[in-house]
């Protein structure tokens, strides 16, 4: 394999992309950007705090929202009933609970000082709306509990702040799956609305959340005035302003500049620049974002397994990590990250690069070299695109991984798109061959596993099947104690590894760059610092925030 520096290798991307930013999108003093293109202005009132993402949002719908930056976006204005603290464990947020001693029935008590951003209260009769919501409508990520909360009709509301809520069955862990999907949506606005889950609730949300929606400028940038009658603590500023910035470099600069207040980074040559400043610091954290390759597997050859675990072997995942990462990751074994600890089964197969091996597995299954590129048993050459969206990390990563194919005469195109384009050819049509991407797990694996690999699943985007894995994820559900989730849901990784729909790559840390004003951040472990929220009332790493 031609040898892959490091050092040039991250500044040759950084270079590339840093002089893209500075030719299209600085602004040009006279309210346009370089290319023409008029900029928004942003009218501020009080001190804001300024965060940078990669991408805008389509969504704010509380239990319909599609990807990372939608759920960000709602989780800053709804709020479920039950959080998490540190350790990943169910803790109270808008409700305790009571469970019977069969996990069969909840029963949920209120916080009695909550109210909606239009000043109505919230009331058990809004957890109840949502519950049936839950159970009525398709949602991407919610079809784990469509399937555990029990008939509408059998719930009952003893006051306006107590609920009970019998299950289809037994399911200890409803709290912790709640944690991050269960936000509670007001009944008096939803009601009367004919077709709920079709609704993009961009305008004018109501949640009762710390933050307020209050514009949206489209691939520009979200602004959110702070909820003055939020029930936990209120940050120690007046707005949160999102500005869409999708090339890395450019955030960077905007970062240094004092533009923006927060800013993920990536490793490499960002992270030396950050070392040299004296104007931000560097955030790091763990996390449970995965990044992994996925096959179509319609599509031939991917449909063979044998080519799929032959890709998986060629890849040399400490080599992305080193090259694309600069260290900061751990090479993946199973699909839930290691930041699950519990569920997390570290014995699957992991596929470790071998590159004679990988070219074994082509050769045995008649997938033969011819000159510089294999051919199918049916004589076609081995040649794919491989599609990407075009922000962050991506393009470095499908370069290498591109080279690492090529040693074992597999050629790749790399295909880059728009992160809009990418969600629609990708994740909605399923228009690919092969593909590289992450997610952020939840802190249960259900609402991971379950869109991920079951046969409708949204995030099925493999269209993969197995009626093994089915089994596996409904007794996990049925479990009434968690040793014996943990079995069940070992199986169901064991399952995923030996079939290899997706492989994983590595476990990335998080890292922020936080402009100095700012004392007291304090990323979580799971989401890192993207979102303005906390995982517990007053605690979160933006709501810990204070100017300097």
């Amino acid at each position: 394999m031609p040898k892959l520096d490091r050092r040039k290798f991250v500044q040759a991307g950084a270079g590339s992309l840093l002089a893209t930013a500075m030719a299209g999108c600085m602004d040009d003093g006279n309210g346009e950007s370089a290319n023409g293109e008029e900029t928004p202005e942003i009218e501020t009132e009080g001190d804001a705090f300024r965060i940078a993402w990669s991408s805008g949002i389509n969504n704010a719908h509380p239990l319909g929202w599609l990807n990372i930056a939608d759920f960000d976006t709602v989780r800053m204005m709804y709020e479920p009933l039950v959080s998490v603290n540190d350790e990943g464990q169910a803790i109270p947020h808008l409700a305790d609970w009571e469970v019977n001693e069969d996990a069969t029935e909840y029963t949920w008590n209120l916080r009695e000082d909550v109210t909606w951003h239009d000043g109505e209260p919230l009331t058990a009769e809004d957890v109840a709306y949502t519950f049936e919501l839950i159970r009525e409508y398709t949602w991407p990520y919610l079809g784990f509990l469509a399937d555990v909360l029990g008939d509408p009709d059998d719930y009952t509301i003893e006051d306006d702040y107590t609920l009970v809520t019998p299950l289809e069955g037994p399911f200890s862990a409803l709290p912790l799956g709640l944690a991050d999907l269960g936000l509670i949506a007001p009944k008096h606005i939803w009601e009367d609305i004919d077709q709920p889950e079709e609704v993009n609730n961009l305008d004018d949300p109501v949640g009762s959340g710390p933050f307020k929606l209050e514009r949206r400028e489209e691939s520009q940038f979200l602004q959110y005035s702070v909820n003055e009658d939020y029930w936990g603590d209120s940050p120690a500023y007046d707005e949160v302003i999102v500005e869409i910035i999708g090339e890395t470099d450019t955030r960077m600069l905007s970062l240094q500049r004092g533009d923006i207040d927060m800013a993920r980074i990536e490793a490499g040559s960002q992270v030396d620049q950050i070392d040299d400043s004296e104007d931000v610091q560097l955030i790091q954290a763990g996390s449970t974002f995965i990044h992994f390759l996925a096959f179509q597997m319609e599509r031939e050859p991917f449909d063979d397994v044998a080519v799929r675990r032959a890709i998986a072997t060629a890849i040399d995942r400490q080599q992305l990590i080193d090259l694309v990462m600069a260290g900061y990751a751990a090479e993946a074994s199973s699909i839930l990250t290691s930041g699950l600890e519990f569920f997390h089964n570290p014995d699957v197969p992991t596929y470790d690069y071998d590159q004679a091996a990988a070219e074994a597995i082509l050769d045995e299954n008649g997938y033969e070299l011819e000159g510089d590129t294999r051919v199918t048993p049916d004589g076609e050459e081995m040649s794919y695109d491989l599609t990407i969206s075009n922000v962050d990390v991506w393009p470095r990563l499908a370069d290498v991984i591109q080279t690492q194919l090529g040693e074992i005469g597999i050629d790749i195109t790399v295909d880059n798109v728009e992160p809009g384009t990418y969600t629609d050819q990708v994740q909605v049509e399923h228009d690919f061959e092969i593909t590289i991407s992450n997610w952020r797990l939840w802190f249960d694996p259900d609402p991971f596993l379950s869109p991920s690999f079951e046969v409708d699943g949204v995030q099925n985007y493999s269209r993969y099947q197995n009626d093994d894995f089915i089994n596996e994820m409904q007794s996990q559900r049925r479990a009434v104690d968690d040793d014996t989730r943990q079995e069940h849901l070992y199986e169901a990784q064991e399952i995923i590894a030996e079939d290899v729909p997706w492989y994983p790559l590595y476990y990335p840390n998080l890292l922020h760059g936080v402009n100095n004003r700012w004392r007291n951040a304090n990323p979580i472990p799971r989401y890192g610092m993207d979102s303005a929220y906390g995982h517990e009332a007053g605690t979160g790493p933006l709501l810990q925030l204070e100017e300097q």
